[in-house]
């Protein structure tokens, strides 16, 4: 069974979150190719009745458009329903127009279980308060 791919437009970037030591999410994907068995996003099953988790994936693809107009004050943490660096991030380059449009003064923490992080070392320098983790674990 192949993949769902979703593209939809976002009315905004930056969204508030509850999650320890972050003020804002920012999610260009929605859903997750990794498909973790242990993945709390599963959760987003109940709005997006796509197929099974780790089947489908939504685009929000105006969102490193989006990012160059909206300023957050607080922590960002990057993608909260799905993983940045998904094996789609390396056709789409979301996450890549994302870090080069967004406002470098932004603190911003990446989590990701792909080795495709490495790409964007050259932006992570830019920014002045920057966390990347990497996890290789499915």
């Amino acid at each position: 069974m192949g993949m769902k791919i979703v593209r939809i437009k976002a009315r905004k970037a930056f969204n508030p979150t509850k999650i320890p030591g972050a003020n804002y999410v920012v999610n260009q994907y929605v859903g997750c190719q990794h498909a973790c068995l242990y993945c709390y996003a599963k959760f987003m099953c109940k709005w997006y009745k796509y197929e099974k988790w780790g089947r489908w994936v939504v685009i929000r693809e105006n969102v490193a458009e989006l990012v160059k107009r909206e300023s957050v004050k607080g922590k960002v943490y990057m993608s909260s329903v799905s993983d940045p660096y998904q094996p789609i991030e390396k056709e789409i380059e979301l996450t890549r127009r994302i870090l080069e449009n967004m406002n470098k003064r932004t603190k911003l923490g990446i989590l990701t279980k792909s080795d495709s992080v490495l790409r964007d070392i050259d932006l992570f320098k830019e920014f002045k308060d920057i966390e990347v983790g990497l996890r290789k674990e499915y």
